[in-house]
């Protein structure tokens, strides 16, 4: 080889390695600094892990999702604390669990001292805008606590509706997609924290036209990825995308019957609560990774204010997980706790409540559950009488986290007793919200023909009956209530009225 040549060689080798020293250098400043872009949280209400191709599902196609997922990290075994809107919601914007914020069903309220996360975002001089599509997450439960713009407005019914004049419970997610983008167009700063609210898999599953070859829940799915993709197209039309730290996930799951329960609430078994949970920092920093490690909604808080490199408050639950995202170690292991309160609150059952450290899975109920997560993913063979090595520890665990009451408390029905009641009380539901007031009447007197006990039950009974006139019905309904709670005012009244 002539000098001549050998000398370019070196030259052009120097310049390589300066070049990616450089590039080197430059993602890890990216890497390292604290985050300046957006940061946007997109939720998808009733979201299953294992309905994504992400996750490994093939029988719906979500583009956007997997698109997103490429570019980001993604954390396989994540988990929700609540299988309800609400009080999942808060404690994945409060990084504290529901016992913490006493947030524990939908329709309650966050206390005043609850700091969420668009409040501590502002406080490091981020706009907040939150763009929600359930009228679960409305305004006066307080979720909105910290955002400098909350939309939380549900449509009303059309002009030519029996409905005309009634605020529905939901929009479509294409609306509140459009309110976040004319929020966004409207900051002068990349400085912003998005929170986007999806209800589209949340039943009752009615995706549009075109994803008619997707089994219902699937169809809305597919809906919610074409809608991702929307606001994912913004950001890049935008030069936004690259710069944003995006995250997606889902609240809980859906029973789909694979435990007798088709929707949410009732039990805390994998469909309920392993939830997508996908991370794209900016700069592209860890694409493509894919995360084994438990990780659960209380990690968001601590994991995005680590991101900006603001203080995590000590009272929070969660970790970060940044260092999972870096690659750079694992953060202790700890066991992930969800409870159920749904059937306790509404028809006087049972509460279930649950931990698990990624292998095991301990339920507490009146009949003890626990399963082999590795060999028994679906959770078809209890073995708790079995005497499985985790039981014990998974039990201790859930008292350290969640004392048990000092005086025992009375005997209640287990709710997996119980599923085909709360089945034919939804089933009711529904058929109440096409006005088939007789039909969903006549369900529900079913129920209380087995159980009069159930005070939610004959509220329901008295309701409906006193939409088609039936005063007796409701009057008799109203007497039932005023028995189970002589406190019960309003049941008193309705008495009365009817």
């Amino acid at each position: 080889m002539s000098r001549s040549l050998r000398y370019t060689l070196i030259v052009v080798l120097a310049a390589l390695g300066t070049a990616l020293a450089a590039v080197g250098g430059w993602r890890y400043a990216r890497a390292s600094a604290p985050v300046s872009g957006p940061i946007i949280v997109i939720s998808i209400d009733t979201l299953r892990a294992d309905h994504l191709p992400a996750y490994g599902y093939a029988k719906v196609r979500t583009p956007a999702i997997d698109a997103l997922a490429a570019d980001a990290v993604v954390f396989e075994r994540a988990y929700a604390h609540v299988p309800q809107t609400l009080p999942a919601h808060v404690a994945m914007l409060s990084g504290r669990l529901p016992f913490d914020t006493g947030v524990r069903d939908d329709g309650q309220n966050v206390n005043e001292g609850e700091r969420l996360l668009p409040q501590l975002l502002r406080e490091r001089g981020f706009t907040t805008g939150g763009v929600v599509s359930s009228a679960l997450l409305r305004r006066d439960t307080g979720i909105d606590r910290g955002f400098d713009f909350f939309d939380a407005e549900m449509p009303e019914g059309a002009p030519d509706t029996p409905d005309a004049g009634v605020v529905r419970t939901e929009r479509d997610g294409a609306l509140s997609e459009a309110i976040a983008e004319r929020w966004l167009d409207q900051q002068r700063s990349s400085r912003v924290f998005l929170f986007l609210h999806l209800n589209e898999p949340h039943a009752p599953y009615a995706p549009p036209a075109r994803f008619a070859a997707y089994a219902p829940y699937d169809g809305e799915i597919a809906y919610s990825d074409e809608i991702v993709g929307r606001l994912l197209k913004y950001l890049k039309t935008h030069q936004l995308y690259d710069r944003s730290t995006i995250v997606l996930l889902s609240d809980h799951g859906e029973g789909l019957g694979d435990h007798g329960e088709q929707e949410h609430g009732l039990f805390v078994y994998d469909e309920a609560i392993h939830v997508p949970f996908i991370l794209k920092e900016a700069a592209g920093v860890g694409a493509g990774r894919r995360v084994t490690d438990l990780v659960q909604h209380v990690d968001l808080v601590p994991t995005i204010l680590d991101l900006v490199k603001a203080p995590i408050p000590g009272n929070l639950r969660g970790r970060s997980l940044k260092t999972l995202l870096d690659g750079a170690g694992h953060p202790p292991a700890q066991p992930v706790y969800a409870e159920a309160l749904y059937g306790r609150t509404h028809f006087g059952w049972s509460d279930v409540k649950t931990t698990t450290d990624g292998r095991y899975q301990y339920i507490q109920a009146p009949r003890e559950e626990i399963y082999d997560l590795e060999h028994d993913p679906h959770q078809r063979h209890n073995l708790a009488d079995a005497g499985a090595d985790a039981h014990q520890a998974l039990r201790d665990a859930l008292e350290h986290l969640a004392p048990p009451a000092k005086e025992p408390e009375e005997v209640r029905p287990d709710p997996k007793d119980r599923v085909a009641v709360l089945e034919t009380y939804r089933a009711a539901l529904a058929l109440a919200a096409d006005h088939k007031w007789s039909g969903a009447i006549a369900l529900l007197q079913g129920i209380v023909k087995e159980d009069e006990g159930s005070a939610e039950v004959w509220r329901q009974i008295a309701s409906f009956a006193s939409r088609i006139d039936r005063h007796d019905i409701a009057v008799d309904a109203d007497r039932h209530l005023v028995e189970l709670d002589p406190t019960d005012a309003r049941a008193s009244l309705d008495a009365a009225a009817a």
